[in-house]
């Protein structure tokens, strides 16, 4: 329980401001003392023609490397994936280069899925057979789907992640404050990064956290209300009827704000509807469009230990 709270202590601060805490003689940045502000001399000239000296005050530029660091630590990106970039993505089969191709030019079009907020916008990677598919079979069966429907070790993941920090790292946002006007100021994009099983006992750990609902609402909340969420293995976690709820709730809600989900999964259209619900399923791949790859082929760890 204790790491659940944990989780969602990180997840919520996504949302909260940076305010440096270091003394000046601590401090990282030696031009604002970690105030985050410096203040300049500037002439003035006033209604009567005098010319005056005023302090005038300006954001440091090592906020935006502070916020930046910040954003890439609450995105939550696994540590074994820290170093996931597009040019060290192995490309060793046709699958994996359309994953590639699907993701470098969703990305290209990014800025503007964010900005005029489509109704498609949205990027899923689907297997052809799903893995509930597969486990339904048995003997023969059983064995010659997994060799022909591997959905495993493709590099979705390391697709997702590196797009993660791309995101984080080039893309601007201004809030909208008020229905069709929005704020002269922008600011990096928010992403969360979650892995399904981990996400949703998260979720359901929470609702007996005897908080009164605090917890599963900020972990409910971080989900909702981030520009962009990353949603790794979708459909992975054993079913229930409060976690299909979870689903529908975090997926709709997204649906409705037009907010992104970049989700890979080991089901097929038809096991995911069955794992996460007709409704959230509906939703998901209809937020995708044509934006939206069934892929199968060799698991690259497999094919490492062969060579």
């Amino acid at each position: 329980m204790q790491q659940v709270l944990e989780r969602a202590q990180a997840m919520s601060k996504q949302y909260e401001s940076s305010k440096p805490q270091n003394e000046p003689s601590d401090a990282e940045c030696k031009a604002c003392n970690d105030t985050g502000f410096l203040i300049e001399k500037a002439e003035q000239e006033q209604y009567n023609g005098e010319i005056i000296i005023k302090d005038l005050g300006r954001p440091c530029h090592c906020m935006k490397q502070k916020s930046l660091k910040n954003r890439f630590k609450n995105a939550l990106i696994p540590e074994e994936f820290k170093d996931a970039r597009f040019d060290n993505y192995k490309t060793e089969s046709d699958v994996q280069q359309t994953l590639l191709h699907a993701t470098q030019e969703y990305l290209k079009e990014f800025p503007s899925i964010i900005k005029d907020k489509p109704e498609h916008n949205s990027l899923g990677f689907l297997a052809v057979f799903g893995e509930s598919r597969i486990r339904s079979l048995s003997g023969e069966a059983k064995y010659k789907a997994k060799q022909d429907h591997n959905n495993f070790g493709l590099g979705k993941t390391h697709l997702q992640m590196a797009a993660a920090k791309w995101i984080l790292n080039r893309i601007r946002v201004r809030d909208e404050i008020a229905p069709g006007q929005y704020s002269k100021f922008d600011r990096g994009a928010r992403v969360l990064c979650v892995s399904d099983i981990t996400f949703m006992d998260d979720l359901t750990n929470a609702r007996m956290a005897g908080d009164g609902g605090e917890t599963l609402s900020k972990l409910l909340e971080s989900a909702i209300a981030a520009d962009v969420l990353v949603w790794d293995d979708l459909g992975k976690a054993k079913w229930s009827e409060s976690k299909e709820g979870l689903y529908y709730q975090i997926i709709n809600e997204r649906y409705l704000h037009k907010r992104p989900i970049l989700f890979s999964s080991n089901e097929d259209a038809g096991t995911l509807s069955d794992k996460i619900g007709y409704a959230a399923s509906s939703r998901l791949l209809g937020m995708c469009g044509d934006r939206l790859y069934r892929v199968e082929g060799d698991d690259y760890r497999l094919r490492k230990e062969r060579f």
